[in-house]
């Protein structure tokens, strides 16, 4: 993943600071041997981790302290602040944790903790294997966190995507725009499903899922049988029912396939039209921009994100957008291609 996050800044935490400085739920920012790490005050206690989030290089400092943990305010990962783990998704890997010790009124960051070790259940009734159809983020941790509990039996990940599991966020985002190379994609190298024990069936789609026979049958007419069955399959975008929906200059992001497509159709092209202002819509609109394509963007609403975000932010969403040249066309629907 990149790391936008800048260098890092603030006071020598190793060298202390004063513990008055440190405010109830507020990160101070500072660094210890060279890296970024904040100090969180929760009650009685002070904890110490890294400040940069591990999905793509947010400003964890920046987030949100809720309880015992903090949010990233890019993507909204969430992370212990007691042991550093990633609790939510995008971020799959944990932040550093660091040693606490508070004297006479000051506070030192010490060395790192050793990475916690997850609460491994022994269960008779454990399935002997599982298959989890969807190899995103979502199958992907499902899949990891199978194993950090302690679970020894098989476990298959299915997707019909062949370059599964990867980043399918920066689809729309910093790969899109071409900022970002083909390499920060993966969620991991594919050796590191070898060392888990998973099984990666990519390119497969199921065709049948029988819940009671706990049973599973793949396009090439393979079938599996397995002790449970984990659904992570995500959205799918919307179809367009108009003529000339099929077939080149339309396109749809899902996968990474769709938006190389849309990379190599934006070399030679010179206009975009996106049919949606939503969030994913107005990524692809930037990102064009970004490579000096002509942005059109047509949708019913009366301004972008309205629904979700409320008028206000909706219009300064598109003041954004039309100060790097995007252009609206709102209160419309397409008819025909």
């Amino acid at each position: 993943m990149s790391n936008h996050a800048s260098g890092p800044s603030g006071p020598d935490l190793a060298a202390g600071v004063p513990a008055d400085s440190l405010h109830e739920g507020v990160p101070l920012l500072g660094v210890v041997e060279g890296e970024p790490v904040m100090l969180v005050r929760r009650g009685a206690d002070i904890f110490a981790v890294g400040a940069t989030c591990t999905h793509y290089g947010g400003p964890l400092a920046e987030g949100l302290v809720v309880d015992d943990t903090v949010r990233c305010p890019w993507h909204h990962a969430c992370f212990d602040l007691q042991t550093g783990e990633a609790l939510r998704a995008p971020a799959l890997n944990p932040v550093a944790s660091y040693e606490v010790v508070q004297r006479q009124g000051t506070v030192f960051v010490g060395p790192r903790k050793k990475a916690a070790v997850r609460q491994r259940a022994s269960r008779h009734d454990a399935p002997s294997a599982v298959a989890i159809v969807g190899a995103g983020a979502a199958g992907n941790s499902a899949a990891e966190t199978l194993r950090h509990l302690g679970f020894e039996g098989s476990i298959t990940l299915i997707d019909a995507d062949e370059s599964a599991p990867y980043d399918r966020p920066n689809l729309s985002k910093d790969y899109l725009a071409g900022t970002a190379p083909e390499e920060w994609l993966p969620l991991h190298p594919r050796s590191y499903y070898d060392e888990l024990a998973v099984e990666l069936v990519l390119g497969r789609r199921v065709t049948v899922l029988d819940p009671s026979a706990r049973r599973l049958t793949l396009d090439d007419g393979t079938t599996r049988s397995v002790g449970a069955i984990i659904l992570a399959t995500g959205a799918e975008a919307l179809r367009l029912t108009i003529p000339g929906e099929t077939g080149p200059p339309v396109h749809y992001l899902r996968t990474l396939a769709d938006s190389r497509r849309i990379i190599e159709a934006a070399e030679a092209g010179r206009r975009a039209v996106v049919l949606g202002a939503s969030f994913i819509g107005l990524e692809v609109a930037a990102a064009l921009r970004h490579r000096g394509i002509e942005v059109h963007v047509v949708a019913p609403g009366s301004r972008p994100l309205e629904r979700v975000l409320g008028a206000q932010l909706g219009d300064f969403i598109r003041a954004l957008h039309e100060a790097h040249g995007v252009m609206f066309h709102f209160g419309q629907t397409a008819r025909e291609l």
